[in-house]
């Protein structure tokens, strides 16, 4: 009897251990550091903000993101470099094209003219077929951001076309922007956003082109005397993870973390429609003069952009993407 006795206290016991070490109980905290390029008050990390509060409060504390911004972690490339080595496990970056130059397609010149046509190509079938031939590079699409439409900076009024004829802008390192201003006359320099602010500064480059929220936090105001809205391309952002980092999380966590950075996402999208105005009368007050030109100028300009070597090369796939990017945004 006190053998059976002393049995069933071991079964109880190991049951115990049983219930102590479930698999929730014995899982660690994760940490998944996020670094992006701009400042900590930018729209990137104020959408993905609210991902990390939801995403935080339903694993109570067990997941949380913390914040690198403005470029601690290295340039957009390097960052992206760092996901796919898993040293990093989410940036938020304007250059997919980086390891699928297709990407830049979806940025090319005066594709869009609304926000509902943006999103509905965001979150298209085309875009999960593209960000599936970047898994094997070591990036995961988690999500997709706005830049913004972007327009032209300058130390002169940019009224037309013609006044771009040699004029040296700052371009990303991305396709859409280098094609479309080859196009129009002027002289593409493509360097990192954390380089821009000086190169102004010295003279290096005459101009630049960014989203409002950009020129605004970046104060380039402070260099730059005209914003010529120009809207001439709509720039995506892509919430990358790092593969060898997704693949150690469990199913569960998995969704979680990618529903709740859709919807940080989505919200930050339409954050910067509703604040694209009051940037408008920030750069005023800042001394900023605001040039509205004739946008059909300079799309007839940038057209030049879509007969690019860059999209011969990567035909018949160019065409295809753009065809469907069409198509989709003839819906909206």
């Amino acid at each position: 009897m006190k053998k059976m006795h002393t049995v069933v206290i071991g079964l109880f016991f190991l049951a115990g251990v049983g219930l102590l070490f479930t698999p929730a109980a014995m899982a660690k905290n994760i940490v998944i550091k996020v670094g992006h390029g701009h400042t900590a008050t930018h729209s990137y990390q104020l959408g993905l903000e609210r991902s990390a509060k939801a995403i935080e409060e339903a694993t109570k504390g067990r997941i949380t993101l913390k914040f690198y911004p403005s470029a601690q972690l290295g340039n957009e490339r390097q960052m992206q470099e760092s996901l796919t080595t898993g040293t990093l496990e989410m940036t938020i970056t304007g250059l997919a094209n980086l390891y699928d130059p297709a990407f830049a397609l979806f940025d090319f010149p005066f594709l869009y003219d609304n926000r509902t046509q943006i999103k509905n190509v965001m979150y298209s079938d085309l875009m999960q077929s593209m960000g599936a031939g970047l898994i094997k590079k070591g990036l995961r699409i988690v999500g997709l951001m706005e830049v913004g439409f972007r327009n032209v900076t300058s130390n002169k009024p940019i009224n037309s076309p013609a006044d771009l004829q040699g004029f040296k802008i700052r371009t990303p390192e991305s396709p859409a922007q280098i094609e479309c201003f080859k196009a129009m006359g002027a002289t593409p320099t493509p360097m990192s956003f954390s380089e821009l602010y000086g190169a102004l500064q010295q003279g290096v480059v005459d101009g630049q082109e960014n989203p409002l929220e950009n020129i605004f936090n970046a104060k380039l105001y402070e260099v730059q005397k005209y914003v010529n809205v120009t809207r001439h391309i709509y720039n995506f952002a892509y919430v990358f993870i790092s593969e060898k980092f997704w693949t150690k999380l469990s199913p569960e966590d998995q969704n979680l973390i990618a529903s709740e950075i859709k919807k940080g996402c989505l919200w930050q999208i339409d954050y910067l429609e509703e604040k694209e105005a009051d940037y408008a009368d920030q750069l005023t007050a800042k001394g900023m003069s605001f040039v509205e030109v004739d946008r059909n100028q300079f799309r007839e300009a940038a057209m030049g952009a879509y007969n690019s070597d860059f999209v011969k090369k990567l035909e018949p796939r160019s065409s295809e993407i753009i065809e469907q990017i069409r198509a989709i945004v003839a819906k909206y």
